[in-house]
């Protein structure tokens, strides 16, 4: 938790001294940006699965945006009972990530440009599993869809390339912190597209 703690304060530093030295009259701009890619967790994780986003993004100066994100992952954990008989045993895990971000756009003189992000997120989180009931004579089981959620701090690495004067090719990576519910992870391809 202080480890988290720590890095939401040095994004947050870093952020306030770019806010200091933004330009009014930089080109505000709108950009709507969607991927797919893997997901998992970081412990006790079966296969990885899909990932899913839609991001919103406004940029508010040349070094630092605001975006909204809408993120579906899908990934699979091993089965909590050892005897079950089901093959296979796994938990069907779905967590859906909703998070406001602050972005900041390294000023790089190249086509390619780099952005940091970190923030908040609101996840849901779906498992599908079982309940094994067993005495000395029978077995039961049955499917159980379980569901919770809670907050996180997404860190996010985006890398853009330009194919056009609208549209830009992006690759990220995005770590999201939960000490207490485990820490899950993405990373994928998608366009980007300016409004």
């Amino acid at each position: 938790m202080t480890k988290s703690l720590s890095l939401s304060f040095l994004f947050s530093l870093l952020s306030f001294a770019a806010l200091s030295q933004t330009n009014i009259d930089a080109q505000r701009e709108c950009r709507i940006t969607g991927g797919i890619g893997f997901a998992g967790a970081t412990k006790n994780t079966k296969s990885v699965g899909q990932d899913v986003w839609l991001q919103l993004d406004y940029k508010l100066s040349q070094t630092i945006s605001i975006a909204t994100e809408f993120e579906n992952m899908t990934y699979k954990q091993p089965g909590y009972y050892k005897d079950l008989p089901v093959n296979p045993n796994e938990i069907k895990v779905v967590d859906n990530n909703f998070s406001l971000l602050l972005k900041y756009h390294f000023p790089i003189k190249s086509a390619v440009k780099v952005a940091l992000a970190s923030g908040w997120t609101y996840t849901t989180r779906q498992s599908e599993y079982y309940i094994y009931e067993r005495d000395s004579t029978s077995q039961h089981w049955f499917r159980n869809v379980t569901s919770f959620s809670d907050y996180r701090i997404p860190l996010v690495l985006e890398i853009e390339y330009p194919v056009s004067k609208k549209i830009n090719v992006q690759a990220r990576l995005k770590y999201n912190l939960n000490p207490q519910n485990g820490d899950t992870y993405s990373s994928g391809i998608g366009l980007s597209l300016r409004l």
